[in-house]
């Protein structure tokens, strides 16, 4: 009876032990909290492990124990929404639970040079856009806009000023100031590299780009090579989504920087620094396909979009054919996040135009466009692909558009934004 006791005893205390912390090997369990979740399609990882997390859940939990360090980040979005986490990473000396996901609808982010302001919209299920919020940036005109891809940061260029500001982003798309960082005056187009590290902005005036790291609370810092070298009048700047190679398109001298992206984000010019796109052809706006294997350029002058293969070293070949046919003044362009579609916004005669994409190649649709409203300027895709966005600078409007299953688009609606949007992202 005494030796019964005794083991009932021992197991009674290991049982305690596991709940108070982790077993006697020194591994604790993972999970925290979710909320705002109402979709499917959201997966956490931790190392090799993933897990999916179901619509309307309010916790979650890694079966793979963990020792030492962790770091939960987020392999897919669930659908129509935008997540992100908090106490993501750590050394666990006992059961961890205070990983935090928090999840969103979409939200649409429009910068408007002539009011200095950024607007923000909620995106329904429809596409609809209803106004939600709107941050002053002062005196100064925005020109760039950016976000993390988790919807938590958000980075704005300014046009005539050398300036870069940071801002986290709530849920109804207000943006609060986190500081700001110094460029080159008039700093135009940015991006963020992949993995939410690094910022890229194109300095208009000094024929360079600044490049920053992002800190773990959004601000920004130099790089140890605060810039390098593009040619003539850098407009856009973009990197791919493998983060190996980024690319900056040059309107002054009709050429496109390509560059090899180090380990800490910093860009080295590739030999040649630059490829042509052809005489009076003023590249301006850039995207990378998904697979990272082709780039296109909306071309200005010439009112076409060239296509680049994207080689093993990052190097840009000409593509057969080597444009397309676009609208008129064609100034930015976006994909779907399966590459299958694409689409133009063309500020001369205020059209979209619309192509699929095949094998990495341009094909216009027929009809090739859908009509815009006055000097369309900037064109976005929703994140799971549903719906587009364009802001029209001219009568200070943003329209919202559905895409077909064979990328064709339909007019949604139309919203007011502030006085001369120029720069758009939908996340």
């Amino acid at each position: 009876m005494r030796a019964a006791l005794t083991l009932a005893a021992l197991a009674a205390a290991a049982a305690l032990a596991g709940c108070g912390g982790g077993g006697s090997d020194g591994s604790y369990t993972l999970g925290g909290t979710v909320s705002g979740l109402t979709t499917s399609g959201l997966v956490l990882s931790n190392g090799s492990e993933t897990i999916s997390v179901a619509a309307n859940a309010s916790s979650f939990a890694f079966t793979t124990p963990v020792s030492g360090s962790y770091a939960v980040s987020i392999s897919a979005q669930p659908v129509g929404q935008t997540c992100a986490l908090s106490n993501a990473s750590g050394s666990a000396n006992a059961d961890v639970t205070s990983v935090t996901a928090v999840c969103r609808n979409y939200l649409a982010l429009s910068a408007n040079t002539g009011s200095a302001n950024v607007t923000a919209y909620a995106v329904g299920s429809s596409g609809a856009l209803t106004s939600t919020a709107t941050t002053s940036t002062g005196s100064l005109q925005p020109a760039g806009l950016a976000l993390t891809s988790d919807g938590r940061f958000a980075f704005a260029s300014y046009r005539e000023n050398g300036t870069v500001s940071a801002f986290s982003v709530s849920g109804t798309g207000a943006l609060t100031a986190l500081g700001t960082s110094t460029a080159v005056a008039d700093s135009r187009g940015l991006t963020v590299g992949p993995g939410n590290a690094t910022v890229y902005v194109t300095n208009y005036s000094d024929k360079s780009v600044s490049q920053f790291a992002i800190s773990s609370s959004g601000t920004l810092s130099p790089l140890s090579v605060a810039k390098v070298a593009t040619g003539s009048t850098p407009m856009a700047v973009a990197v791919t989504p493998s983060g190996s190679y980024a690319y900056v398109t040059n309107q002054g001298d009709n050429t496109v920087s390509q560059f090899s992206v180090g380990s800490n984000g910093a860009l080295t010019a590739l030999t040649p620094a630059t490829v042509s796109t052809g005489s009076g052809t003023q590249p301006q706006a850039l995207v990378v396909s998904p697979d990272s294997k082709t780039l296109y350029v909306t071309l200005k002058g010439s009112g076409r979009l060239a296509q680049f293969s994207i080689g093993s070293t990052g190097a840009l070949t000409a593509a057969s054919p080597a444009s397309v046919v676009a609208g008129t003044t064609p100034s930015s362009i976006a994909l779907t996040p399966a590459g299958n579609c694409a689409y133009a916004a063309n500020t001369g005669d205020a059209t979209i135009s619309q192509y699929i994409v095949t094998n990495g190649l341009l094909t216009a649709l027929a009809p090739s466009t859908i009509g815009a409203s006055a000097n369309v300027s900037a064109v976005a895709v929703s994140p799971d692909g549903a719906h587009v966005y364009a802001t029209n600078s001219g009568d200070g409007t943003l329209t919202a558009y559905s895409v077909g299953t064979a990328c064709a688009l339909s007019f949604v609606g139309t919203v007011t934004t502030g006085a001369t949007p120029s720069a758009l992202v939908v996340r």
